[in-house]
C-alpha cells in the first residue's frame, strides 16, 4: 500500500476515534437534546408507539431514532450519556463506510471531516442517521441508472422510507428530486415497474403514521400535516430567509471543504466526468428543495455533504492540471486557519460584547487557538513540500479536526457548565425544599448525568399553570413579568445564568 494511501487509512481510523472524545465528559445541552430525554422518560412510563412531550404528543419528529434511544436506556439507564449518542456514532461510522465503499477512502475522510458531520455525529439528534439512510438511497439510486436495476431502486425506496421515519417528509422528497434530476441529465429513465418501490417507500413510515394519527386523533393529524408539513414548505414566502439563503452558507455549512469543493466542481465539468456529475445531481437534489422550503437551518445542509465528499474524492482520483488548483485551495484554506488561530491568540475580553468576553482571557481558550495555529501551519509546511494533492487534502481536514479534539478534551467541562442543565439542577436542589414543591417557568428539561430520580418531579408550568403556590418558582428573567402577580408573595433569593440568558429564584 503507497505512503499516501496508508496515510490516508490512519487518518480515517483517528477521525472515528475522535468522536468518541466528547461522550466521556458531556453532558445533554440545553435545546433539542435535553427536550428529547423528556420525550424518552415519558416512552420509558408507557407512550411508546406515539411519542409525548409533557403528556402532549410530539410532532416535531418522527419516533424512530426515540425508539433507539429508549431500546439503550434498558441496559445503560436513562441519565447516561450513552444511549442518547450511540445512534449517530453508529450512524456516523455507517457513513464513512458507505462513502468508503462507494468513493474510496479519501470520500470516507473528506466526509467525516466536515465539521457538521463530525460534530452532530456526537450528539443527542437524529440527523446522522437520517443522512446515512439518505446516502445509501442515492447510491442505490445511482446503481439504478447504471445497471437498470430495479432491485437497487427497491433498496433505495426502503432506505429512503427508513429515513422519513426517521427525521420526515424531505426523504422522498430529495430521492425523488434526484430521479428528477438525474433522469433529465442522462435523458433517460430505465423502463419497469415503478410502483412496488413507491409502494415500499411509503409503507415504512405508513406503518407508524396510520396508527399513531388513528391513537393521537384530529388535532394530532393537523398538527402533523398542516404545521409541521405543510406550514414549513409554504411559509417561506412569510420567513426573512431568501431561497439563496444556503448559496451565501455554504463556505460555513461545507467547512473546510468549501475551496477544494469549488475546484472539483470545476474539474469534474472539465473533465467530463460522468459520476462526479451524478453526485452533481444529488447535491442538487437537495440544495434545491431546501432552498425552496420555509424552515432555513444550516443544519439542513448535513445532507449535502456526502455527495461534496464523493466529488472531492473524484478529484483526487487522477493527477492533472486540476490538482494543481486544488493545492492553492487547500493552502488557502491552512492558511485561514492559521489567521484565525493567530488572531484568537491577541483577542481580548473589551474584544466581545457582553459576560462572555471573559472566556477570551482564560488559558485554555488561547490553548485552543494555539492549538489550531500549530495545527494549520504544520499542514501549510506538509501540503508545500509536497506536490500531492491527496497530501494536502488531509492536513487541510487534520487542522481543524485537532482543534475540536483539544475543544473535547479540554473545554467539554466549562461548555457543560454554560449549555447543559447543570445550573438549573445545583440552582433547584441548592433551595432542599420537596422536588415537587418546585416550578419552572420558561426553562429547559431537565437532564444531567447520574440525575436523581426525584428531580423528575420537578413541573415545568406555563403562566396559567402557576396556580397553587408552589414553595420555589424559578422563572427566566426577561419573562419575569408574565408571572409578576404570582410572584408578589415571594421573594428573591437567588440567580443564575444558563444559555448565555439570566434565571431567578423565588421562594416563598
Amino acid at each position: 500500500m503507497p505512503a499516501v494511501q496508508r496515510a490516508a487509512t490512519i487518518a480515517v481510523a483517528i477521525v472515528l476515534l475522535s468522536t468518541l472524545l466528547t461522550p466521556l465528559q458531556r453532558e445533554l445541552y440545553v435545546g433539542d437534546e435535553t427536550k428529547y430525554s423528556q420525550v424518552v422518560r415519558e416512552m420509558r412510563s408507557g407512550s411508546v408507539f406515539l411519542p409525548t412531550l409533557e403528556g402532549s404528543p410530539f410532532t416535531h419528529k418522527p419516533p424512530l431514532h426515540f425508539w433507539m434511544i429508549r431500546t439503550l436506556t434498558v441496559p445503560f439507564g436513562v441519565y447516561s450519556i450513552w444511549p442518547f449518542v450511540i445512534p449517530s456514532l453508529l450512524a456516523f461510522a455507517a457513513l464513512l463506510w458507505l462513502l468508503h465503499r462507494f468513493g474510496g477512502m479519501y470520500a470516507a475522510f473528506v466526509g467525516g471531516t466536515s465539521l457538521m458531520i463530525w460534530g452532530s455525529a456526537q450528539t443527542a439528534r437524529m440527523d446522522l442517521t437520517f443522512n446515512a439512510l439518505l446516502v445509501l438511497a442515492a447510491l442505490m439510486v445511482e446503481r439504478f441508472f447504471e445497471h437498470d436495476d430495479f432491485r437497487a431502486l427497491l433498496w433505495a425506496a426502503l432506505a429512503t422510507g427508513f429515513a422519513a421515519l426517521a427525521k420526515g417528509p424531505m426523504a422522498p422528497v430529495i430521492v425523488l428530486t434526484l430521479l428528477l434530476f438525474e433522469g433529465l441529465r442522462r435523458r433517460r429513465m430505465p423502463r419497469g415497474n415503478y410502483v412496488l418501490p413507491l409502494l415500499a417507500m411509503l409503507a415504512v413510515p405508513l406503518l407508524w403514521l396510520v396508527p399513531a394519527i388513528v391513537i393521537g386523533g384530529e388535532n394530532y393529524w393537523r398538527e402533523i400535516f398542516f404545521k409541521q408539513t405543510v406550514g414549513r414548505a409554504v411559509g417561506a414566502w412569510v420567513h426573512k430567509s431568501p431561497p439563496w439563503f444556503y448559496l451565501t452558507h455554504a463556505p460555513a455549512d461545507t467547512a473546510p471543504w468549501f475551496l477544494l469543493l469549488v475546484v472539483a466542481l470545476i474539474a469534474a465539468y472539465k473533465r467530463n466526468d460522468a459520476r462526479a456529475k451524478f453526485f452533481v445531481s444529488w447535491l442538487l437534489a437537495v440544495l434545491v428543495p431546501y432552498s425552496l422550503l420555509s424552515s432555513k437551518l444550516d443544519v439542513y445542509m448535513m445532507a449535502l455533504l456526502p455527495p461534496v465528499a464523493l466529488i472531492i474524492a473524484r478529484l483526487l482520483e487522477s493527477e492533472d492540471r486540476w490538482w494543481t488548483w486544488g493545492r492553492r485551495a487547500n493552502l488557502t484554506m491552512l492558511g485561514l486557519f492559521a489567521v484565525i488561530g493567530t488572531a484568537g491568540l491577541f483577542v481580548k475580553p473589551e474584544h466581545i460584547k457582553g459576560p462572555d468576553g471573559a472566556l477570551a482571557a482564560m488559558p485554555l481558550v488561547k490553548a485552543l487557538f494555539a492549538v489550531l495555529l500549530a495545527a494549520a501551519l504544520t499542514g501549510f509546511v506538509v501540503s508545500l513540500r509536497s506536490r500531492d494533492l491527496r497530501v494536502s487534502t488531509l492536513a487541510t481536514g487534520l487542522a481543524p479536526l485537532a482543534m475540536f479534539a483539544y475543544i473535547a478534551v479540554a473545554l467539554v467541562p466549562l461548555a457543560n457548565e454554560m449549555a447543559s442543565g447543570r445550573p438549573l439542577i445545583a440552582a433547584i436542589q441548592k433551595q432542599q425544599v420537596p422536588a415537587g414543591e418546585v416550578a419552572c417557568h420558561v426553562c429547559p428539561h431537565l437532564w444531567i448525568r447520574d440525575m436523581p430520580a426525584e428531580l423528575e418531579q420537578v413541573r415545568l408550568v406555563n403562566a396559567a399553570q402557576l396556580t397553587n403556590a408552589p414553595q420555589v418558582i424559578i422563572t427566566r428573567r426577561k419573562d419575569d413579568a408574565a408571572v409578576a402577580a404570582v410572584l408578589r408573595g415571594y421573594r428573591k433569593v437567588d440567580e443564575f445564568r444558563m444559555i448565555g440568558k439570566w434565571f431567578d429564584v423565588y421562594r416563598r
